[in-house]
């Protein structure tokens, strides 16, 4: 299981990432300590670290050097930062903007903890849709949806590069996905596949606004699917936030 060792200042943001990136299978380290951050850093093996500019302000600091030796010897680094400008050490190193954007954060971590990386979150669901090509229109069931294309069980006989309209009610938001989408490949139901059957779908236009509403409703599910009550919990957190105090986390988009 891939390691991650997270450090910040920020209690309520460690604690979202911390349920966040064990939901997605990877064993998280947190905390604010640096005396407990500078032995984890020692005493463990990171795969990635992700950690609040914060403790880089002062490069002489017996933490601020682990992290920078850890980074040197091969270690990725994101640095959490309001600032999209890398900062000046001598290491490689990637920003993580803050606010932290979930679909952001989900890219990065891919990109260096998988072999195959995934640069979109693609949730498996059940959902009702309308497929319609030319005057002929079939219902259709939405079995997974990211927000560049989803993956489509039809009666409709289609074929790679087809091209058609889908509509999907996005439940809970009073709104419709409605975008154009091409056909990537197709999937025959065998003994292999458990019988599924379906086609996985490029989207080839959407607009900012469906594209907004899409990410709304995508972490909406993935606060459902967090183990427990953390979802709720995560959510009441986002809502219930200090307005004096700066957003660190993108959950639930407002507008949606």
């Amino acid at each position: 299981m891939k390691r991650l060792l997270v450090g910040d200042n920020r209690e309520k943001l460690l604690a979202t990432l911390e349920t966040i990136l064990r939901h997605w299978g990877y064993r998280t380290l947190v905390s604010s300590n640096q005396q407990r951050l500078t032995s984890l850093a020692k005493e463990t093996t990171p795969d990635l670290l992700i950690f609040g500019e914060e403790f880089f302000r002062d490069q002489t600091s017996i933490l601020c050097q682990t992290v920078l030796q850890r980074a040197a010897s091969g270690t990725p680094l994101l640095v959490m930062s309001d600032s999209p400008e890398p900062l000046p050490l001598d290491v490689p190193h990637e920003i993580l903007p803050v606010p932290v954007d979930i679909f952001t954060l989900f890219e990065k971590v891919q990109k260096y903890l998988e072999k195959y990386p995934r640069k979109n979150i693609r949730l498996a669901l059940e959902l009702p849709g309308m497929l319609c090509m030319g005057n002929s229109c079939h219902l259709a069931e939405v079995l997974s949806l990211s927000t560049r294309g989803l993956f489509v069980k039809t009666g409709f006989r289609l074929k790679k590069g087809d091209n058609f309209r889908i509509v999907v009610p996005l439940l809970g938001m009073k709104k419709e996905l409605e975008v154009g989408g091409k056909v990537l490949y197709c999937v025959r139901p065998d003994p292999d596949n458990n019988f599924l059957q379906g086609v996985g779908v490029e989207f080839t236009d959407i607009s900012p606004d469906t594209l907004e509403a899409l990410q709304g409703f995508l972490e909406g599910c993935l606060l459902d699917e967090l183990p427990g009550q953390a979802g709720e919990k995560l959510l009441a957190e986002t809502q219930a936030g200090d307005s004096t105090e700066k957003p660190t986390l993108h959950l639930i988009n407002p507008a949606a």
